[in-house]
């Protein structure tokens, strides 16, 4: 059925028109592009700041039910003649605050896409804005937001009107100066500000919904540093951020909430934004500033032990074949142990009896840190969502302890910021709905950085957590604690007569036993696999390359057979060539065939006998490809030993020594020498070993006690088991040792592989 005749609209061979919007096209838009209530307020807030405001009061005013109540956002910004209304707050997407990216008082404006405002039409049905510049009239404007709900209205045919009067809300008597005065506000100056009012709030607010906003505006304005830390300083210098706007007790800007005709339980969520005090001492802090190289300068202050560093220059950047494309920042990264005794520790220092905290006062303090825990983000001093909210991993910290739970940290132990400056990081675009950095190289480089800084904290935290052990200590074997033997003899000992319980203790050991050699030969194999995963891309590689000159033979050798003024000869002589190149190739292929066929998992019998050299060479082989992109050097050495260990199982521990000896070395600078030398020695008591030594930084003192403890790593985003598991394949299934020795051919680090049995 038809609605009605329809208008015909004579064809043309050409024409032109313009994109008319429909009027619900503002509601979709303030919907799409405002994911929440709590966001919406948040632009709003950002509004008040880039107007230059010292203070934003919230007020709400019950009851807080879909379809009515209200909520107030007063500033004591700089405020709008009716010519900033029309140019800026009327004019969607401007692009005022791009051309000019910084406010009167020097502030770096937040909102640059010009569709804040649009916050208020998610919020509720009606606006009331009042607004004044000092010395000038008072302008009021009301927008009812259903009119841009009809279906046949299009945007402009929608008309706003606005009114000016005397000043009468932002004057020395009026409402402005009691709502400031009320909520206390010692910033408050008269005759000028913004108010925006809205009506019938499209979204009842419950306590959830409370608890969210005030630890979002908790976490909106860049957190002032720890008193007394000499992080202020190294960050102050870094050049970044005003250290006016740092002092202590001096906020730059302020945030408070007020609640009238509420219920009493929602009363408690009103008064002024500050962080929990509880919050205030972690057990571990690193701070510190990292210029547009990678290279920074930290601080590093820990609870217990004390331990309070600061390091010059420290590179996190690791990779000289380009600079990080992200602009140099600051950061502080807290962290808290989650465990009881930690927790008394930092209540206590807060001022609470530890000897009196109850499983409550342990589960607040949890619960408390759970609200805010995350890395956040903040650019000129104000928060980029939604970095660091609930659930918002970042930079993939949970995973990263998945895979070594041991040493690496979870979003809910740390409280992090990330402060950035728009002009210093223009490659750090912001998606269209304002919530986050667009996908990119700046922003993978950022992550990279974040994450190297990160792992600074959490190797000094390891060692904190674990004490060095005596040098005169023997290191036990992975697999050699699987065994009952002393509590067996302690047991005969004690009940000599009780030979049931020892020969229940001794059949429990031979099982033991046995499963220790089936985790063996299953640690075994997947060590084979992930070394030929290295190999894979070796294959890859150059098994491409010989494909591609096995296809350019074929492809001439047929042309050229296929030109008849060639005699029968010359044929011949094409075709002879032709094979000799394919025999080439073929070798080639043979070559690398041979490389993958250790790893097939086929045993004969007892290993065959092979060379050292032979052995060294396809390690080197594997890593030839790696080691070119980091512009490593690798080298054999001479020493040529014949020897029956299993060709995969050793390859699999050069293998892992090479790759880590390539990424330390890569991180020398371009101009020092870059060597990693694999050799081997024969012993005078027949054992073997192999040395793989590189010349990059070595290995520090500080975690020289620890490099082979299970998850334990110094890469960023390492996970700590490779050296643990060679030198358990070593110590267990060889009898042999893992050794990082004090000197060796090259100036940094030597690692030395002895292999004792089935040699």
């Amino acid at each position: 059925m038809s609605d009605g005749p329809t208008e015909i609209v004579p064809e043309t061979p050409s024409g032109k028109g313009a994109l008319r919007p429909r009027a619900r096209l503002l509601r979709t838009l303030g919907n799409d592009l405002i994911s929440s209530d709590k966001v919406a307020l948040i632009e709003l807030v950002k509004n008040s700041y880039d107007a230059d405001a010292s203070t934003v009061l919230i007020r709400f005013q019950g009851p807080l039910d879909k379809g009515s109540g209200r909520i107030e956002i007063w500033d004591d910004g700089q405020g709008m003649d009716v010519g900033t209304l029309q140019r800026s707050w009327l004019d969607i997407a401007t692009d005022t605050k791009r051309r000019k990216p910084k406010s009167d008082r020097g502030r770096r404006v937040l909102g640059e896409k010009g569709i804040g405002r649009l916050a208020a039409a998610r919020l509720g049905s009606e606006l009331l804005l009042v607004t004044r510049q000092a010395d000038s009239g008072e302008v009021k404007l009301l927008i009812d937001w259903a009119q841009f709900d009809q279906d046949d209205a299009y945007l402009d045919e929608i008309e706003v009107a606005w009114e000016i009067g005397a000043p009468n809300i932002f004057s020395e008597q009026g409402s402005a100066s009691a709502a400031f005065s009320d909520s206390a506000s010692e910033t408050w100056e008269p005759g000028h500000g913004t108010l925006l009012q809205i009506e019938e709030l499209t979204h009842t607010w419950t306590e959830d919904d409370f608890v969210d906003l005030r630890t979002a505006l908790t976490r909106l304005i860049r957190p002032r540093p720890a008193e007394s830390t000499a992080a202020q300083s190294v960050v102050a210098e870094a050049g970044t951020v005003d250290p006016e706007s740092r002092k202590i007790g001096q906020p730059e800007f302020q945030i408070l909430v007020e609640l009238d005709a509420v219920p009493d339980a929602l009363q408690k969520f009103a008064g002024p934004i500050d962080p929990s005090a509880d919050l205030r001492t972690p057990h571990y802090r690193l701070s510190g500033s990292v210029d547009s190289n990678g290279s920074a300068r930290l601080h590093y202050v820990q609870q217990e032990p004390p331990v309070d560093e600061e390091h010059a220059a420290k590179l996190l950047w690791n990779n000289d074949k380009r600079a990080p494309q992200t602009g140099p920042f600051d950061f502080e990264i807290n962290v808290w142990d989650r465990d009881k005794k930690a927790i008394q520790r930092t209540l206590a220092a807060a001022g609470a009896d530890g000897s009196t905290l109850t499983p409550k006062d342990l589960k607040g303090f949890r619960e408390t840190l759970d609200d805010v825990a995350g890395v956040s983000i903040y650019r000129d001093g104000f928060r980029v969502l939604p970095f660091g909210e609930s659930g918002d991993d970042w930079l993939g910290l949970d995973l990263r302890r998945v895979q070594s739970p041991t040493l690496r940290l979870s979003n809910n132990q740390i409280v992090g910021h990330i402060f950035i400056g728009a002009d210093a990081n223009q490659r750090l675009k912001d998606q269209s709905n304002r919530e986050g950095f667009l996908a990119g190289t700046a922003y993978s480089d950022l992550q990279a950085l974040v994450r190297a800084a990160l792992n600074e904290l959490e190797r000094r935290r390891y060692e904190a957590r674990h004490p060095k052990k005596p040098p005169t200590e023997k290191k036990v074997g992975l697999f050699e604690r699987f065994d009952l033997g002393e509590i067996r003899n302690a047991l005969a000992a004690s009940y000599p007569g009780d030979t049931r319980l020892i020969g229940l203790i001794d059949e429990k050991n031979r099982d033991i036993q046995e499963g220790v050699k089936e985790v063996q030969q299953v640690l075994s194999r997947y060590s084979r696999l992930a070394t030929l995963g290295s190999l894979i891309d070796r294959v890859i590689h150059d098994g491409r390359t010989v494909v591609t000159r096995l296809k350019s033979i074929a492809r001439f050798g047929e042309r050229d057979l296929g030109k008849a003024s060639l005699s029968m000869d010359e044929k011949i002589t094409i075709s002879q060539n032709s094979m000799e190149q394919t025999a080439v190739q073929t070798e080639i292929l043979s070559s690398l065939f041979n490389q993958i066929e250790p790893f097939g998992g086929r045993k004969r019998g007892r290993p065959k006998e092979i060379q050292t050299s032979d052995l060294i060479q396809n390690a080197i082989s594997i890593m030839q490809v790696e080691a070119d992109d980091c512009g490593v050097k690798l080298v054999a050495g001479d020493t040529d030993v014949t020897t029956r260990l299993d060709e995969a199982e050793v390859l699999t521990v050069l293998v892992n020594l090479v790759q880590n000896a390539l990424y330390w070395t890569a991180t020398e600078p371009k101009d020092a020498e870059r060597k990693v030398i694999v050799d081997a020695r024969s012993n005078p008591d027949s054992s073997l070993t192999f040395i793989v030594s590189d010349s990059g930084p070595g290995v520090s003192d500080e975690v020289r006690g620890h490099i082979f403890d299970p998850y334990f790593s110094s890469k960023p985003d390492g996970v700590g088991l490779g050296l643990s598991i060679v030198g358990n394949m070593v110590e267990d299934i060889y009898g042999g040792e893992l050794t990082l020795v004090q000197e060796g051919p090259l100036d940094g680090a030597t690692f030395e592989a002895t292999f004792r049995r089935r040699v």
